[in-house]
């Protein structure tokens, strides 16, 4: 056991989705099937988890980024709660978290802090948690965390449960732009316009073929998020981004999940590095790890 722990919080970005259906029956009535290729990049935040002591009576949340909540709404503490609930622990904790992922910007910032969050509380509690055990955690927090336990690419389902790793032979170089707002993920499901989605089950079949074969063309080609076809039209400015990065010299651009954030596709670093000097917005230059 530990009193305190400091883990790094990759997150992920969304390469293709698709909106499959609403689910009308069963536990899961109201949530999504969705298609997704989710790959891990090196974007991280950083948590510091500490035990406190016996004086307090409540966990601490502590973040630079007034977006992030700070009480019992942050998923975070929720992660507390239920691991205090599950194994019969005592004491409260407090979690600093160094937030480089942008904040509604649909790159599962929160759900990747969870998963952070349950790993360093395995250690702190000693636990010895198994990845099963973790994913089924993750579960109960968010359809989004259980892929933060095993990272690197998958194909997501999220609600249906279905996660399967992909062997991706193929290392991106990325730019994401952030504008100066995000969509909230309620606001992008309320919005959704069924009969046009669900489209481009094709291409995500070929997206997987592509990352496992390491075909660079194959994969650009294939990017493309159902969710564009309604935020895009709610929020223009963000097309205008998606545009200007093609224009910028990506081979291929495209939201990551619900948005606000927009994946651009470059060809190295320093090809990266260019384009984002010529956005006209927030930029981050990632890659996915190895």
């Amino acid at each position: 056991m530990k009193n305190a722990i400091t883990v790094e919080s990759p997150t992920r970005v969304t390469l293709a989705l698709d909106i499959i259906r609403k689910l009308d029956v069963g536990p899961l009535r109201g949530y999504h099937e969705l298609g997704i290729v989710k790959r891990q990049i090196t974007l991280a935040d950083t948590l510091r988890v500490e035990l406190l002591g016996d004086d307090c009576r409540h966990d601490v949340i502590e973040c630079g980024d007034p977006r992030v909540p700070c009480d019992a709404s942050n998923i975070c503490v929720k992660a507390c709660n239920l691991v205090r609930e599950k194994f019969a622990r005592r004491g409260f904790l407090k979690i600093s978290i160094d937030k480089r992922i942008p904040v509604m910007g649909g790159m599962a910032g929160g759900s990747a802090n969870a998963a952070a969050a349950l790993r360093a509380l395995d250690k702190i509690w000693g636990l010895g948690l198994t990845r099963d055990k973790f994913r089924e955690l993750g579960r109960t927090l968010g359809m989004d965390v259980p892929f933060f336990f095993d990272g690197g690419t998958a194909f997501d389902s999220e609600s249906t449960g279905v996660l399967e790793p992909i062997d991706a032979n193929l290392k991106l170089h990325m730019v994401l732009a952030v504008p100066g707002f995000g969509v909230s993920t309620k606001e992008a499901y309320e919005s959704i316009d069924y009969a046009r989605a669900a489209k481009n089950t094709a291409l995500t079949d070929t997206m997987r073929h592509a990352l496992r074969a390491g075909d660079f063309d194959g994969a650009v080609k294939s990017m493309h998020n159902d969710f564009e076809i309604h935020v895009f039209e709610r929020y223009p400015r963000l097309k205008e981004i998606r545009d200007g990065l093609l224009r910028a010299g990506c081979p291929a651009a495209c939201m990551s999940g619900s948005g606000s954030t927009i994946i651009g596709i470059a060809y190295d670093c320093r090809h990266a590095e260019k384009i984002a000097a010529a956005v006209g917005c927030k930029t981050i230059v990632t890659e996915t790890p190895g």
